[in-house]
């Protein structure tokens, strides 16, 4: 009998994927799913187990209703810091008792700053105060009694750490601590040492490197010491016995433990590069017996340990690896060889060699790039000074080597000075970025569409790496706030980003109350042109779409709150800056201006601000949308919404006073302005209005032969607003157009991520010739909502998919796609195939859900949880 009960799945605690080790709360919401159909006479059993490491557990069982499985609250006691707990659930149906789920664990950090015991230490020599200093090692030993039952490490740092125990890297994590504004707040990250400890003597070694703390960063050559000139480590390693007693080891400069000398690492920095030299290397120092006579003292480095806090987005690790897809030799001079890689993929990778043949003193050098120029060598003018050139210098031993502190964008990599034959045995790519669960997916009958969303998906992954990036490679990687504006949406279907956006909006946030606005990019760095940050539309409307994408994506109210008052600062800003008819039309007070539809492709190579479309009408019509946005994410949290639905209507009428002529057509008359008019919905009371802007908008699309003319802004609306004013036929031409600008041109040219231009590369294979040309932007990549929506037919009605919409609308020849997306109640399958001239629409909708099926000439249906089939015929 148990097994016609569904065995709950998806165990989780907030929103963490899988055990965690510090949680920042005494009463954490719990949730989990169910795989099959729950009858309405089931109950939940939660067994929570709960105990202080070395202490004796407490179980508990509670018994709630099956629909309270997202966010389910705390059904206890808050919980002390450090503890520990343990949940497993089933299900129980009139006395029958279901399998047990999968344990989650998870554990309470330290809650209260006083217990945060160490202090930052770093090397005592000078480094001086330019960049490319030697990166130091730090060590300490330490005698245990016996082997724990129970050891936690919290591990931070000024600057990036990467931690060693006995001889075994710590954790499977890269570039710790992450970036945040570390002025505010610092995130310290815990590791379980229990199995890597023993009875006697233990070492913890240390690598350090500058990173985002006091590395070069930044376009036009940078800045450096951005948050200071001192690197710095904090450790905190909390040791439990059987017997009960505890010892704890701290990084500090009193007790003479701690040692720091200069190590292999030379210089390292996160665009530039990483220079190591073998030779410098100091075998065994990562064990204990080691002789450190030479080494140095620490010294404390000042840093207020109540900024410490324990991190909400998942860290950064390996997620897949690359295997080169060609080698070919492309130099040979005094017995040493140069070779051409090509992994096949553009992506933030770091190549792992296997060196064996090098002769001490050999000097290798290994150069990144995304593409090739026409010659067919790297293309790295679009780099910058971000150059991506890691060095080598054999000490004639064989060993394996990758970066440490640097991380690089890149498909085709060169490799200088090499002695011997490479193979591709000898090497193997890793692919880095923050570990989020996937979620959503979309295949088609067509392979070209399936490129280009995994396009998409390739440039989301490559520019989440710790926060939301723009690009992966050059001297940039900022996090600038108008890409993700813009690609939230299609970002929460692709992953859970719950996590890893909220973290960024807390940084969003503290710039915004510290500049009085919000940023163009965050964390921000004064540079060049965009040293005094003014408000511009899209780029500050991230303060009300990002947090509204991830609301949409979990129901969650907690996280939507916890940003409530950036957006109600940002839209009380911008109604400063509009006219009496409700137009944003004052011009931000810096050399750009507003950006609006940036790198319109019309504009030119190096002008990519000059757009067809006039920039007080994007920045209205978008001022317009965040104003709905939060007039809705206020009535969702209680808060009085007329005021903000006044002055909603005020910019709407504005924006169609000032933008429509008589005629109906609008002043700027380009595919982005109808767009935004339509996909923002400000034609909705006005039918006549909105049937026409969508007949011109198609008509200008059938007189562009196929190619686009949307930037930044319209991109994400003019399919939308096509497919929403019944132009169907015209939207599927231009996404499948493979003109010179499209999206399938990028996939045509051979591209494995999207492009930062529509023409970053031109149609003869040279690389366009504007200084920012990026190959792996996502920004274009937001074409895929679209997809998801259209194509797959899925899209939610309420936050956290508790309804949602099935609504496939095939055309451009498909003949079947499948969309997937774990929804927090469980996973929503659609599949459609056209055949007989018939459409065949079938799929699961899971517990706790209900979803809508619209399909064309057809009544809407409502549809509940279980599998479900429906055929109907096509309309011509």
């Amino acid at each position: 009998m148990t097994e016609e009960l569904s065995v709950p799945y998806s165990l989780e605690v907030e929103h963490y994927h899988g055990d965690v080790l510090a949680i920042s709360t005494r009463t954490p919401r719990i949730s989990w799913k169910y795989k099959d159909k729950v009858t309405d006479s089931a109950e939940v059993e939660l067994e929570i187990t709960r105990s202080l490491p070395g202490k004796i557990e407490h179980k508990e069982m509670i018994r709630t209703q099956t629909i309270n499985n997202v966010l389910f609250t705390w059904p206890l006691q808050p919980l002390e810091s450090e503890e520990q707990v343990t949940i497993r659930i089933r299900l129980i149906d009139n006395g029958i008792f279901g399998e047990w789920s999968k344990t989650l664990h998870f554990e309470v950090g330290i809650l209260e700053y006083w217990d945060l015991l160490g202090k930052f230490i770093g090397p005592s020599w000078f480094e001086g105060k330019t960049d490319h200093r030697h990166a130091p090692l730090i060590r300490t030993e330490f005698k245990l009694k016996a082997k724990p039952v129970y050891a936690k490490l919290y591990l931070s740092a000024l600057g990036l750490v990467e931690g060693v125990v006995n001889g075994r890297k710590i954790g499977k994590d890269v570039l710790t601590p992450g970036w945040t504004c570390y002025n505010e707040r610092l995130e310290v990250w815990p590791f379980n040492l229990t199995d890597e400890l023993h009875e006697g003597k233990n070492t913890l070694g240390f690598f350090l490197g500058d990173g985002w703390y006091r590395g070069r960063f930044g376009f036009k050559g940078g800045k450096v010491n951005i948050y200071g000139n001192k690197l710095g480590l904090y450790a905190q390693l909390k040791i439990v016995y059987a017997d009960g007693t505890t010892d704890e080891i701290l990084s500090n400069a009193d007790d003479g433990c701690w040692k720091a000398t200069k190590g292999p690492i030379v210089s390292s920095d996160l665009c530039e590069g990483e220079n190591y030299d073998a030779r410098l290397e100091e075998p065994g120092w990562q064990q204990s017996e080691f002789d450190d006579s030479n080494w140095q003292a620490v010294s404390e480095v000042n840093f207020d340990t109540r900024k410490l806090e324990y991190p909400s987005s998942p860290a950064v690790r390996v997620a897949q690896v690359l295997r080169p897809v060609s080698i070919k030799k492309i130099g040979d001079h005094n017995g040493l060889t140069d070779w051409q890689i090509d992994l096949g993929q553009n992506c933030s990778q770091r190549l792992q060699v296997h060196i064996k043949h090098s002769l001490a003193g050999d000097t290798i050098k290994f150069q990144h790039a995304e593409v090739l120029e026409s010659d067919g060598r790297l293309s790295t003018r679009p780099l910058r000074r971000g150059q991506q050139i890691d060095q080598y210098i054999s000490n004639g031993k064989e060993t394996y080597f990758e970066v440490k502190f640097a991380m690089h964008g890149f498909r085709y990599a060169e490799i200088h000075g090499w002695r011997g034959d490479l193979t591709k045995e000898d090497i193997v790519s890793h692919v880095y970025f923050s570990n989020m669960q996937r979620t959503g997916k979309l295949t088609t009958s067509n392979q070209l569409v399936n490129r280009l969303h995994d396009n998409a998906l390739w440039s989301l992954r490559s520019n989440f790496v710790s926060l939301p990036t723009d690009c992966p490679q050059r001297d940039e990687r900022l996090g600038w706030t108008g890409d993700i504006s813009l690609f939230s949406n299609t970002a929460a279907y692709l992953y859970d980003v719950s996590g890893f956006l909220s973290n960024w909006l807390v940084d969003l946030r503290y710039e915004q109350k510290r500049l009085g606005t919000v940023p163009f990019y965050v964390p921000f760095i004064p540079l060049a042109e965009w040293t005094e940050p003014k408000a511009i539309a899209i780029w500050g409307d991230a303060a009300v779409r990002v947090p509204w994408s991830i609301y949409m994506e979990t129901g969650d109210k907690k996280l939507l709150s916890q940003q409530y008052y950036a957006a109600r600062d940002w839209i009380e800003e911008v109604e400063k800056y509009l006219s009496e008819d409700g137009v944003w039309d004052r011009k931000p007070d810096y050399s750009l201006g507003q950006l609006a539809d940036w790198l319109d492709p019309t504009a030119p190579a190096d002008n990519p601000v000059k757009a067809m479309t006039a920039k007080e009408l994007v920045a209205t019509a978008f001022y317009a949308k965040s104003l709905e946005l939060f007039s809705r994410m206020s009535y969702e949290l209680g808060f009085d919404t007329d005021k903000i639905n006044q002055l909603y209507e005020h910019v709407r009428h504005g924006f169609l006073n000032r933008f429509f002529k008589n005629n109906g057509l609008m002043t700027s008359d380009t595919q982005c302005a109808y767009s935004l008019a339509i996909a923002f919905d400000l034609l909705d009371d006005r039918l006549d209005l909105k049937e026409a802007a969508g007949d011109r908008l198609a008509s200008l699309v059938r007189s562009s032969n196929g190619k686009i003319s949307t930037g930044f802004a319209g991109t994400p609306y003019v399919l939308p607003a096509l497919t929403a004013t019944g132009h169907v036929e015209e939207a599927y031409s231009l996404f499948l157009s493979d003109k010179c600008p499209s999206w399938m041109y990028q996939v045509k040219m051979g591209g494995t991520t999207t492009w930062e231009r529509w023409d970053s590369m031109l149609p003869d294979k040279s690389v366009n010739p504007g200084v920012m040309t990026s190959f792996n932007h996502y920004a274009l990549g937001s074409v895929a909502e679209w997809m998801h929506n259209t194509i797959g037919g899925l899209k939610p009605l309420t936050p956290g998919w508790h309804r949602f919409r099935i609504a496939p609308r095939p055309g451009g020849e498909l003949t079947h796609a499948q969309a997937e997306y774990e929804s927090p109640y469980g996973k929503i399958v659609v599949q459609w195939q056209v055949t007989n001239n018939e459409l065949v629409v079938k799929g699961q909708i899971p517990f706790g859900t209900i979803a809508e099926l619209d399909l064309e000439g057809q009544s809407i249906q409502k549809l509940r949880a279980g599998e479900f089939e429906k055929v109907v015929p096509l309309t011509n």
